[in-house]
């Protein structure tokens, strides 16, 4: 088993592609250290048994999760989340639904934190044009996880993995 547990929700395969890309990096230097898991087939054992925790969710339709991590929210309620160290990713589409822009990270980050974990790996909003998104810190200037834009910024997501996978992996002290 490796250090840590990687769980993502897919519909069409972005997510986890971008999953995979994530585990990839951070294996890169250390091999073993991430286990991928679908949260689809996933109970909150099978998390609850990494002290150190990625969660990838694509934002759906109006700032809706994604169907797996949908059904699996209500199942959080229950976990301890205390001592645990969580960074997430998430996927969504800014110029289409500037709206509500990564809502489902931060639906599940602040899932995280009410069920005791800590969470790790913010990055900055800077780079992105949106109007609003639950994502966000409440100054506005951070994500509580990593942005990715396939459909219009699909050119910058290896760059954007690489450097917070570095960014996560020193926060995680792995």
């Amino acid at each position: 088993m490796g250090k840590i547990g990687l769980f993502y929700g897919s519909n069409t395969g972005n997510t986890e592609a971008v999953a995979y890309q994530v585990a990839e990096k951070f294996n890169q230097d250390a091999a073993g250290l991430v286990d991928v898991h679908n949260i689809g087939g996933s109970s909150p054992e099978d998390i609850l048994k990494y002290d150190y925790i990625v969660l990838g969710i694509p934002t759906w339709n109006t700032g809706e999760l994604q169907d797996d991590w949908a059904f699996f929210l209500p199942k959080m309620e229950g976990m301890n989340f205390s001592g645990k160290k969580v960074a997430l990713f998430g996927l969504g589409d800014q110029n289409g639904y500037g709206f509500n822009f990564l809502d489902a990270m931060g639906i599940l980050a602040d899932e995280v934190m009410i069920q005791g974990g800590t969470v790790f790996g913010f990055t900055s909003t800077a780079s992105y044009q949106y109007e609003e998104s639950l994502a966000d810190e409440e100054n506005g200037d951070a994500f509580m996880g990593l942005g990715i834009d396939q459909e219009g910024q699909a050119d910058l997501t290896d760059a954007r993995i690489e450097k917070w996978v570095k960014q996560v992996k020193s926060e995680f002290g792995v």
